[in-house]
C-alpha cells in the first residue's frame, strides 16, 4: 500500500520517474557557446545550470528508489534509477554533497540487484577507430574509461541483454590566467584584536567572493577558516551564524582549530560574509595561519589567505 501511494505521487518524464518539485531543465548560461571550436569539432554547447530545487528532487528520488528496491519493485526502481543517471554531472556525482551521497547509494543498490542480468557489449566507433567494452556480472560495478579520438563523430552500439550506462564527457583547456587576475575564490579573514587576555573572546570574520573563469555555479564550496593557536571556536556563535544565513550553509564541522563551512551553490560574483567567535585558552604568541576556500567538485578552484598572528597575555 505504501509503494502504491509512492508511485501515485511520482512524476514522469522522458528520462523516467522522479519525485520532488518540477523537473529541473538545464538553463543555458552565456559565454562558453561563443568559444571558437577547433577544425572539425562542433562548438562547445552552453554549460547547463539546474534550476533551484533539483538537488532536493535528486535526493527525494534516490530515497524513493531505495524504497522501491526494498519492496521488490525492480521495474519502477529501474525507471527512477534511469532518471537519476540522466542528472549526473561530468564527474559522476550531482550538485551537492548530500544528493550525491544518497543518489550514488541508490544507484549502487540498484546495480547490485541487477548485475546478474547483464551480459552486453558496448561498441564505440569514431572514424577508423573502434573499441568494444564488455559488461557482465564480473565487471558490472566497474567504471570503464575510454579516451575517444577527436575529429570524427562518435557512435555507440549496445549488444546483448541488460542495462548499461554510457556517459560522454568533453573536456577542454583554457588559457592560463594572466598576472593580476583575481583568484577564483577571493578570501579575506580578519580577527577583531591582535592582543588580548586569557578567556577573552575575539570575532573571526571571513569574506569570500566567487569569480569563476566561466559564468557557472560553484556547486558545493568548502570554506576552511583557521582559528589561531591557543583558541577554541565558540559553537553557539557558529550555530547562530548558520541560522542567520538562511540555509546557505549546508553544514559545518569543527575539526581541531578549524571551522569548515559547506556552502551550497554560490553564483558568479557572489560575496558572502561569515563571523563567529573564539575564546583564548592560554597565554601564547600565535603565528599567522592559513585559511582557504575551494570547490568540492573542482578543487583546483581555490583561494587562500594568511592571517591570525595574535598575542594572548
Amino acid at each position: 500500500a505504501i509503494v502504491e501511494k509512492l508511485l501515485k505521487v511520482a512524476k514522469k518524464s522522458d528520462e523516467g520517474l522522479y519525485w520532488g518539485g518540477d523537473e529541473a531543465v538545464p538553463v543555458p548560461l552565456p559565454g562558453p557557446a561563443e568559444r571558437p571550436a577547433a577544425p572539425g569539432i562542433a562548438p562547445m554547447p552552453p554549460l547547463p545550470r539546474p534550476r533551484p530545487g533539483q538537488s532536493a528532487s535528486i535526493e527525494t528520488t534516490a530515497y524513493a528508489t531505495l524504497a522501491l528496491l526494498e519492496s521488490g519493485d525492480q521495474l519502477s526502481a529501474q525507471q527512477s534509477a534511469r532518471w537519476l543517471v540522466s542528472k549526473r554531472n561530468s564527474f559522476g556525482g550531482f550538485g551537492s554533497t548530500q544528493d550525491t551521497v544518497v543518489g550514488l547509494q541508490a544507484l549502487t543498490r540498484f546495480a547490485s540487484n541487477s548485475r546478474t542480468d547483464v551480459d552486453a557489449t558496448v561498441v564505440l566507433r569514431a572514424g577508423n577507430w573502434q573499441k568494444e567494452l564488455p559488461v557482465n556480472p564480473g565487471n558490472a560495478d566497474v567504471l570503464q574509461l575510454v579516451d575517444v579520438p577527436l575529429g570524427s563523430p562518435l557512435t555507440a552500439e549496445a549488444r546483448g541483454k541488460g542495462q548499461v550506462v554510457l556517459q560522454g564527457v568533453r573536456r577542454y583547456n583554457v588559457p592560463e590566467a594572466g598576472e593580476g587576475r583575481m583568484p577564483i575564490f577571493q578570501l579575506d579573514v580578519q580577527y577583531s584584536a591582535a592582543e588580548i587576555e586569557v578567556n577573552d573572546l575575539i570575532t573571526i570574520t571571513a569574506r569570500i567572493t566567487f569569480n569563476p573563469p566561466e559564468p557557472m555555479e560553484a556547486g558545493m564550496t568548502v570554506l576552511d577558516v583557521a582559528v589561531p593557536t591557543g583558541f577554541a571556536p565558540e559553537t553557539p556563535s557558529i550555530d547562530n551564524l548558520v541560522q542567520q544565513q538562511g540555509g546557505k550553509i549546508k553544514r559545518y564541522d569543527v575539526a581541531g582549530r578549524k571551522v569548515i563551512f559547506y556552502i551550497e551553490n554560490m553564483q558568479p560574483g557572489d560575496r558572502l560574509q561569515f563571523a563567529f567567535q573564539a575564546r583564548a585558552l592560554f597565554p601564547v604568541k600565535a603565528q599567522a595561519v592559513t585559511s582557504q576556500a575551494y570547490s568540492y567538485y573542482k578543487p583546483e578552484w581555490k583561494g587562500e589567505v594568511l592571517a591570525g598572528a595574535m598575542v594572548v597575555r
